[in-house]
């Protein structure tokens, strides 16, 4: 049976009576100390470093300071470096979906311009947006929002407001000349993770080209059409027979697990659902329950052959001689799963282009109550370690390239041939790669705001795997 790694659709109930017993049983009239009490029980079972949070912990915190005072060595490397709480559980797996409340339409990068000033720059522009509307492209710069000059303190709120429209100050780096334009936020904006794609036919070579921007089967829990549309892309690559795939995740940090054991599965050469994809790793005591009840196979993620809608996963495998990964500073999670995933598959077929990704090999799980009125928090801790088939997941710091690429430069929109990313992969399948040849600049990034987005440094989990659990209510 495919086992589904996508958000949590029904809440998980605790793994020990007594603990469940504990939060039902003893409500007090101080709701912070009530939320705390359930989220101590569950990160106590289900988190990854359960046994080095506080024995002791203070019940009287804001539930978001309680969460984190359980962390194990937060923001550490060999810690917790991306559990999250939210106060609201239904914004958090709307979230995941890739649903915005308000959205500007399009995603940018910030640059340090002097030791406080920021410049912004467009790297994406999302359809049926007013930002489309009005014509901003992916290179735009911009400078100020409301009148406020972009700074190190700002750059990344003064965009993500609840404002139904900003008045954002473009800069022409050529001319000197700023011009304003007023755009519309898009209210529960659902974004489509399958941006782009094309076939290039270059010097005998058939290139497929995608732009894959987060991973999710869909806009909705148990609504498939995000997955049914990467598997339509692959269509049109099987049938052009491209030789080489250039994969750009550039933009993607993280997102659904099922997702990218789909997405791996649309490109490992021989597919064959026996084979393994990525080796689990929870907790010894999920662990030992999980195989108690479901046997060690429970802890194997297969490739696979079908969606979820059971419709045939469509293969290049068999004609792509080569993968070219497009990363970034926020290439991150469930993109480093399929390159860790893929690589026993075609150790010598992969090749990077770009900068060093973030280096995240665990998976979160969304824990929340969905009937219980005095919680409607939401959280996301970690739950385990995951290793491709050689129980490999040694990239703490990050995949490196093999063709180095900081694309922090002037930018032509994404899928032209001459875009500097696109065209480094293009001339390297042709043989034209000139190693002097650059787009980038001396501006530094300071980060960009994928990385503000719910799926940011995030595999994601299906919660039915635990609810495999024998567990008591």
């Amino acid at each position: 049976m495919i086992k589904r790694y996508f958000i949590l659709t029904a809440c998980i109930a605790l793994l020990l009576s007594s603990c469940t017993e504990k939060t039902k049983d003893s409500p007090t009239n101080n709701d912070d100390k009530y939320v705390n009490e359930w989220i101590y029980d569950n990160m106590s079972i289900y988190y990854l470093w359960n046994t080095k949070i506080p024995r002791q912990p203070n019940y009287e915190l804001p539930p978001e300071d309680f969460f984190e005072s359980l962390l194990f060595d937060r923001g550490k490397v060999t810690g917790d470096r991306f559990s999250w709480i939210q106060e609201n559980f239904i914004e958090l797996l709307n979230s995941l979906q890739g649903i915005t409340p308000y959205d500007i339409g399009f995603e940018y990068v910030g640059y340090l311009i002097n030791e406080t000033d920021v410049i912004g720059q467009i790297v994406y522009v999302k359809p049926n947006t007013d930002a489309k509307e009005l014509g901003l492209k992916r290179g735009d710069y911009f400078t100020k929002v409301n009148g406020t000059t972009l700074n190190t303190t700002n750059w990344r709120s003064l965009l993500s407001g609840n404002e139904t429209s900003v008045t954002i100050s473009f800069f022409d780096m050529k001319t000197g000349a700023t011009t304003n334009k007023t755009v519309k936020k898009i209210a529960n904006y659902a974004e489509d993770p399958v941006f782009f794609d094309d076939v290039y036919e270059v010097s005998g070579h058939k290139i497929g080209y995608l732009v894959y921007n987060f991973f999710a089967p869909g806009p909705a829990q148990g609504n498939y059409s995000y997955d049914k549309k990467l598997n339509d892309v692959f269509s049109k690559f099987k049938g052009a027979g491209i030789t080489e795939l250039v994969l750009d995740l550039r933009y993607n940090s993280g997102g659904s697990m099922n997702s990218a054991t789909l997405l791996a599965s649309m490109i490992v050469p021989n597919l064959n659902t026996n084979n393994v994809f990525t080796k689990l790793e929870f907790n010894p005591l999920v662990q030992s329950i999980l195989i108690q009840e479901e046997g060690e196979d429970v802890l194997i993620d297969r490739l696979q052959d079908q969606l979820e809608t059971k419709e045939a996963i469509n293969n290049v495998g068999s004609t792509v001689q080569k993968l070219y990964v497009l990363t970034s500073n926020w290439t991150a999670s469930a993109s480093e799963l399929v390159i860790n995933g893929l690589e026993p598959y075609m150790s010598d077929k992969i090749f990077l282009i770009g900068t060093t990704t973030v280096g995240k090999n665990v998976g979160s799980i969304s824990i929340y109550e969905e009937k219980d009125p005095k919680n409607k928090w939401g959280m996301q801790p970690i739950i385990l370690r995951y290793f491709n088939r050689d129980g490999k997941a040694d990239f703490l710091s990050g995949f490196v390239p093999n063709i180095e690429e900081k694309d922090n430069g002037d930018k032509l929109e994404l899928g032209d041939p001459d875009e500097v990313m696109l065209k480094i992969a293009i001339d390297h399948i042709t043989g034209n790669y000139a190693p002097t040849r650059s787009g980038s600049s001396n501006r530094l990034p300071l980060g960009s705001s994928v990385e503000q987005k719910a799926w940011a440094n995030k595999a994601i989990v299906d919660g039915s795997l635990l609810k495999k659990l024998n567990i008591e209510r």
